[in-house]
């Protein structure tokens, strides 16, 4: 007995310590609307069952009941969930918010600390070393490599004209993967004569990630490594570690049989990867997390969201019809886009901000909050944390006029000199953001340019509201992707 009123005695006072620290928590959260917390748990029996499309659905669904900001307790931890662009401003500008969450450890088993996951002081570093391979100069060569390997999509494409709708994405993911290797790693990987459908592969353990970041018995590697998402997850860990391995072998050996270039400027992003590694700057398992990063960062997020353009473009025939007739006039019906054709394809670009703005490829961000933060009328405390509602505050109707029209006149000068700058946030804001996104933006271009001018695509779907959603860490649609090829 007495040993009982000892234990209980002890688990007592840790509670009235446990609550007395997170006391300013309690206090300057108790004014924010959000969902039902429950004791203990908070909000965390929402996300108890169900499959990632059906949590994905609830978790998405506090935004849409709680606008520009609400909170939810999940278990002990507080966070504020943001859509307004002056919060967003401010919480993507700030130094106290720069470290992202701890649930970010999830997709550290494949690319490691990469720019995306890595700690603040891990990310500073890299990051240095890294942004020099993006800027314009390296960009400028990059035009003539992603018109071959768009090529050799649109060779596949072709056969498969006149057959229905197919799933599309596994050839645009398996041809992102080969403009990454040619561009940013500057070797063959073949991805597209390999008959592999790397797009399964990479929705498989997007999945992974996101049921190990919403279902709490997940959370727990003991019970974790006894389940088939584990084995999922070793199975591409296993796949991607050898690309870059190989990757990355192949790669020294060019540098051994070359002469390099001394302006670091003009580097692209592996030749000055492995030469910090071979000046022992870089470990590595640093360089491999880098290359792992850019390989699932680099053609996946291309891959969904051309994938997703090409997906309302066929919705849309008007549309379609509009950006054939530019790139018509300005390409003709042969010639490969030049980096001087790309700042004229005005319409195209337009195309591709309003798919982004509709279906953009992050939809939720999650920041630490290391310092209070004021974001003038609301105090975000220390120890709390934020997530960043990229997908709603793009489909807001206070910031956009009939959010589920596919307009991208949206973009014309004229239309977008009032808007706040933060209310579009494809790529994320602050020196924390996307950092190949001029790349991105690049990729996408070339690919709908040449795409379509091959090729008229339907879709039987009637509107973006039919399309349901599964947020697999990257945006997808629920059912996948259909489209039908018809040549022109």
């Amino acid at each position: 007995m007495f040993l009982l009123l000892v234990f209980l005695s002890l688990c007592f006072i840790w509670c009235l310590q446990f609550h007395w620290k997170r006391f300013r928590l309690y206090k300057l959260s108790r004014k924010i609307p959000g969902p039902l917390n429950l004791p203990l748990i908070g909000c965390a029996h929402l996300f108890f069952t169900g499959n990632a499309a059906e949590i994905a659905k609830r978790f998405m669904q506090m935004f849409d009941d709680y606008p520009d900001l609400a909170k939810a307790w999940m278990g002990p931890e507080l966070y504020y969930l943001i859509t307004k662009p002056e919060y967003l401003e401010v919480v993507l500008n700030h130094n106290a918010t720069l470290e992202k969450m701890d649930l970010y450890k999830f997709i550290r088993p494949i690319v490691g600390d990469g720019l995306i996951s890595s700690p603040v002081k891990v990310w500073k570093r890299h990051r240095k070393i890294i942004a020099p391979t993006f800027n314009q100069k390296v960009l400028n060569e990059f035009p003539g490599v992603i018109c071959e390997q768009v090529n050799f999509l649109i060779e596949l494409l072709r056969k498969e004209c006149d057959k229905g709708e197919i799933d599309h994405c596994r050839y645009v993911t398996n041809c992102a993967i080969d403009i990454v290797g040619e561009t940013i790693f500057g070797v063959s990987i073949g991805a597209q004569t390999g008959g592999k459908s790397y797009s399964l592969i990479f929705d498989k353990w997007m999945e992974v990630v996101f049921m190990r970041i919403f279902r709490l018995d997940y959370q727990f590697e003991w019970i974790f490594s006894w389940t088939k998402a584990s084995k999922i997850q070793e199975e591409v860990k296993r796949i991607i570690h050898t690309m870059t391995r190989d990757i990355i072998e192949k790669k020294k050996e060019q540098i051994g049989c070359q002469l390099e270039a001394d302006d670091e400027k003009k580097k692209p992003f592996l030749n000055l990867l492995v030469e910090k590694h071979l000046n022992n700057e870089l470990t590595l398992q640093e360089l491999e997390d880098e290359v792992n990063t850019f390989l699932l960062a680099g053609s996946d997020t291309n891959a969904t969201s051309g994938s997703f353009i090409l997906t309302l473009l066929g919705m849309h025939q008007d549309v379609q019809d509009k950006l054939y007739e530019e790139v018509s006039k300005i390409l003709g019906p042969e010639r490969p886009p030049t980096l001087d054709d790309l700042p004229k394809l005005k319409y195209t670009e337009r195309v591709i901000k309003e798919s982004l703005r509709v279906f953009p490829g992050a939809p939720f961000v999650a920041r630490v909050v290391e310092e209070d933060v004021n974001l003038g009328d609301v105090i975000v405390p220390k120890g709390a944390n934020i997530g960043l509602g990229y997908l709603h505050l793009h489909r807001s109707e206070k910031y956009w006029k009939e959010p589920l029209k596919f307009d991208p006149d949206r973009f014309l000068p004229e239309n977008s000199i009032n808007r706040h700058p933060y209310t579009w946030l494809p790529f994320s804001g602050g020196s924390r953001n996307c950092i190949g996104w001029k790349y991105g933006m690049m990729v996408m271009k070339i690919m709908t340019a040449m795409v379509i001018r091959k090729f008229r695509v339907k879709s039987s779907i009637k509107s973006i509201g039919d399309i349901e959603l599964t947020a697999n860490v990257v945006l997808k649609p629920k059912n996948g992707f259909r489209l039908a090829f018809e040549m022109r």
